[in-house]
């Protein structure tokens, strides 16, 4: 999608529907429903907490010469983490229904980094002209939109249910299993438009983000979380057959969002943080949010989070994968899927092949993905560390009109919390009371343009957040979860976040009532979900 496609498309926030926007983008029509701001408030106007900004040349040359040095060198790929492969992608959903950047001030749209004369944006400056187009609660926009009232998201249910579309007649290859309905595996609402830009038909989903069609991985677990919320109607419709539809659409989504938040704690940042974390941050009556944003004012997405910490799932990201049966072992088609691949089996991709829906063959194989005892290392994502796949320097459904930054990921990532005011990671850790990296630890294998730019008089001391809190993780943790910073960041702000949410599950009664766990309805055939897997499990898109 190109920028002129970006400001002429319908509005991305009329109500908590996000359509025609790509991942990265920025919106232009201050339609945002929160603001962001900064999580360390006593670094604001602090320069020595800040990379220089008396001379922004220099800086950004030294922020491209680093970010073109964080490419993973072909023959020397990183190893896998413990970290099961969907963990990655989780991540991306999650972040799809937190953060969708909107500001009608050009300094703040994505082509200003590109700019020869880009330069840092005053913190005032930022938190009034930059807005969140996504209300900043884990409570699953992305897929219930605004109901069955909205105008936008009507089209997404069926009585107390949610749409799902049918996979079409398979390419060459095997079909691929599932536990329940097997052809209902796609998306839902598929319709032909055509990029006037490129000439290139691509077939978008009706769902609530359209960031969630742009990698056949999210697309297929947002699909996942549309036939739990089906087997949880079903599931509470089985017990209490009297329920009129919208008593058992409230009970469902209330059910489905409290789940989600769960997992969210108690699997996603486990697995994903410094053991212990989720618990320090648990047993805090506050927490670093609250205290920062109290509750009864309006919920702020912290930049160091967002801009920073939490782009760390860009490091997981592999170059292929063992996805299923046709595109991995045994290989039926080919021997894995690469990353491309799954950027161009998507309708956002256009279904490269000449499908107007996924094919058959190109369902994925969740125990593939999701199991932490696997002994395939392939099924586990990257290590956390400070090299980004190669296939990241290009980006596929990105906007083409950046001038080549915006298709360099690392390069865009550094640019933008340089242009926002971001704190560098030495600040933060200091800021948090966690030792700061030692310059051995920050320098220790790193090729020659990362050496290079560190120990230039502008970054000495002075690391960019993002980069450090990768940094972190490989020195610290051998790339198996965040370090201190990164951990502390990312749960902080996710469990703050649900606090700040009266109707969270951390914040209201649970609506699976006083069990430890979320429950499935289903008197002597419950069934607690504990993980993601069983999550999937119970929406039937794993084989039995």
């Amino acid at each position: 999608m190109n920028a002129t496609q970006t400001e002429t498309a319908a509005p991305a926030v009329a109500g908590r529907v996000v359509e025609n926007v790509g991942h990265g983008e920025v919106l232009r029509r201050q339609a945002h429903v929160s603001d962001f701001g900064y999580l360390l408030a006593d670094l604001v106007g602090d320069e020595a907490a800040h990379l220089p900004a008396a001379d922004p040349p220099q800086v950004i040359a030294l922020l491209r010469r680093l970010g073109g040095a964080m490419a993973e060198p072909a023959a020397s790929p990183a190893p896998p983490s413990t970290i099961p492969a969907a963990y990655t992608y989780w991540g991306q959903f999650i972040d799809h229904d937190l953060t969708l950047e909107d500001s009608a001030d050009p300094r703040l749209q994505q082509p200003a980094i590109a700019d020869p004369a880009l330069r840092p944006v005053d913190a005032a400056t930022v938190r009034s002209a930059l807005g969140n187009a996504r209300q900043p609660y884990l409570n699953l926009d992305s897929v219930y939109g605004d109901g069955p009232e909205g105008a936008r998201s009507a089209a997404f249910y069926d009585g107390p249910f949610l749409r799902v579309g049918t996979l079409a007649s398979p390419a060459p290859g095997q079909p691929v299993p599932a536990a329940a309905d097997p052809a209902a595996r796609d998306l839902p609402g598929r319709h032909p438009v055509t990029d006037a830009a490129t000439g290139r038909t691509q077939f978008p989903a009706t769902i609530g983000d359209s960031r969630n069609d742009e990698n056949l991985v999210v697309a297929q677990l947002h699909l996942a979380y549309l036939r739990f919320h089906n087997a949880v109607v079903t599931a509470i419709r089985t017990a209490e057959p009297g329920l009129a539809d919208a008593e058992l659409l409230a009970r469902a989504q209330h059910l489905v969002r409290h789940t989600h938040q769960w997992l969210i704690v108690h699997d996603y940042l486990r697995t994903v943080t410094v053991p212990g974390t989720v618990d320090w941050v648990l047993s805090e009556l506050k927490g670093l949010y609250l205290a920062r944003f109290p509750a009864k004012r309006p919920p702020v997405m912290p930049l160091e989070f967002s801009v920073a910490a939490f782009r760390f799932g860009h490091s997981q990201v592999r170059n292929a994968y063992d996805y299923n049966r046709n595109f991995g072992d045994p290989g039926f088609v080919a021997p894995r899927a690469t990353l491309d691949q799954l950027f161009q089996f998507t309708g956002r991709g256009g279904f490269i092949g000449g499908a107007q829906a996924l094919p058959e063959n190109w369902a994925i194989e969740w125990d593939r993905f999701v199991d932490k005892a696997d002994p395939d290392p392939r099924h586990f994502a990257r290590a956390i560390d400070t090299q980004l796949a190669d296939d990241l320097s290009v980006m596929r459904n990105e906007p083409r009109d950046l001038a080549g930054i915006q298709e360099h990921l690392a390069k865009r990532n550094l640019l933008r919390g340089y242009l926002l005011g971001v704190p560098t990671g030495e600040a933060v850790a200091r800021a948090l009371r966690i030792r700061p990296l030692t310059r051995a630890e920050l320098l220790r294998g790193a090729p020659a343009g990362v050496r290079s730019a560190l120990t230039s008089p502008e970054l000495t001391g002075r690391t960019p957040l993002w980069y450090y809190v990768l940094k972190e993780a490989e020195v610290l943790t051998s790339g198996n979860s965040l370090g201190p910073v990164g951990s502390r960041l990312v749960a902080e702000t996710i469990i703050g976040l649900m606090r700040h949410d009266p109707e969270s599950f951390l914040t209201s009664v649970p609506a699976w009532g006083t069990a430890p766990v979320p429950v499935m309805p289903g008197g002597d055939g419950a069934r607690t979900i504990g993980s993601l897997a069983d999550l999937l499990d119970i929406a039937g898109v794993t084989a039995s």
